[in-house]
């Protein structure tokens, strides 16, 4: 039972968290507070739901699911970072006052998401490992 479900709740998260990156559901959520709402929880509901179902998986699966999930992130991380043009209206005119132009501060997020964003999908993989080897030395 433990194993579909960490699937499901990568795809969940995964759909939950790319359709967010949609850039008009990005700039809407930007432009009117309730959708911003509406974004951070189902963000956060879907993040819950996926982090508990790889800690209580089996390693295998957990170890899968760690590895989608850092394969998910690396990918919307490279596409932010390397977009030839801004995706985002909603920071065309906000990025100047801190000395960058809008494509910069994308770029800038996607190297967020894409290297310190993946490690705790790493640390959780290092995690489950670990247990799978002390479950195995005491057998």
């Amino acid at each position: 039972v433990r194993r579909p479900m960490v699937g499901a709740m990568l795809l969940l998260s995964t759909a939950t968290l790319w359709a967010w990156h949609l850039p008009a559901a990005y700039d809407a959520a930007l432009a009117d507070t309730g959708i911003y709402w509406a974004m951070q929880l189902t963000l956060l509901a879907s993040a819950v739901a996926f982090w508990r179902a790889l800690i209580a998986a089996p390693a295998p699966a957990g170890l899968l699911g760690a590895v989608g999930g850092m394969a998910q992130m690396g990918m919307l991380g490279s596409l932010l970072t390397f977009a030839p043009a801004p995706l985002y209206s909603a920071h065309l005119a906000t990025t100047v006052a801190w000395g960058m132009g809008p494509l910069q501060d994308q770029q800038l997020g996607g190297l967020i998401m894409w290297v310190p964003g993946m490690l705790p999908y790493a640390a959780a993989a290092a995690w489950l490992a670990r247990r799978a080897w002390r479950q195995v030395a005491a057998a």
